[in-house]
């Protein structure tokens, strides 16, 4: 299966093919759930624009880098590797929730994937502040335990992001492109890994990233 990138701005081979996955995600879920207005927040800039996947599929998106009350409902709120950022996600979420007559997404790290433990490590031999969250709040338990408390509904909860190389290498791109078969770093044409064919029971140790999708209760 093949795909253009969902952006012509290189962000290196790992930050495309993330999103390229999360843009199958997504597409399923805005046809299953009708989604027709989502909401970015906190919106930050990690794969350029995180919601351009939800703009390709006609939504109308708005993104919110700060929380402020407004008396439009999303469908759906979300955000991209926010979670384990925040100083409170208690309240991150509840905010989410405020937002939503709908639906949340939460896309976080996982904590699972051994080269989240090695991106720890590499920042620690070159002296560089770790800056990519609290590694305990990258678990699926800690997203949806957060989320039930809320009284939100658990949905769904997936595993995705197992390219061919399996490590979290963010900072490592140039080093692997070097010695990589030029097939598998080329982002011209992107492909689905055979590992993202795998059970969630296993690809909870392989993927970068997981979901977890949930429906805000109406009291």
């Amino acid at each position: 299966m093949t795909a253009k990138a969902t952006s012509d701005i290189d962000y290196g081979f790992g930050v495309k093919y993330e999103k390229f996955i999360l843009q199958k995600i997504v597409k399923e879920l805005v046809l299953t759930l009708g989604i027709k207005t989502v909401c970015e927040y906190p919106a930050n800039n990690l794969m350029g624009n995180n919601s351009e996947i939800f703009d390709d599929l006609g939504c109308t998106v708005r993104r919110m880098k700060t929380f402020h009350k407004t008396g439009f409902k999303y469908d759906l709120v979300w955000d991209f590797c926010e979670f384990e950022k925040s100083d409170n996600p208690a309240k991150l979420v509840k905010d989410m929730l405020s937002l939503s007559c709908g639906y949340i997404l939460i896309v976080t790290q996982n904590n699972r994937n051994l080269g989240v433990h090695l991106h720890l490590l590499y920042h620690f031999l070159i002296r560089k502040k770790w800056d990519h969250g609290t590694i305990k709040l990258m678990s699926h338990g800690v997203v949806m335990k957060t989320l039930t408390k809320f009284g939100a509904k658990i949905l769904n909860c997936g595993w995705f992001d197992a390219p061919w190389f399996i490590l979290d290498v963010y900072e490592m791109g140039r080093i692997i492109k070097q010695v990589a078969f030029s097939k598998f770093v080329d982002t011209s044409e992107l492909r689905e890994s055979l590992f993202e064919k795998l059970p969630n029971g296993i690809k909870s140790w392989l993927s970068h990233h997981f979901y977890v999708l949930a429906k805000k209760e109406v009291k």
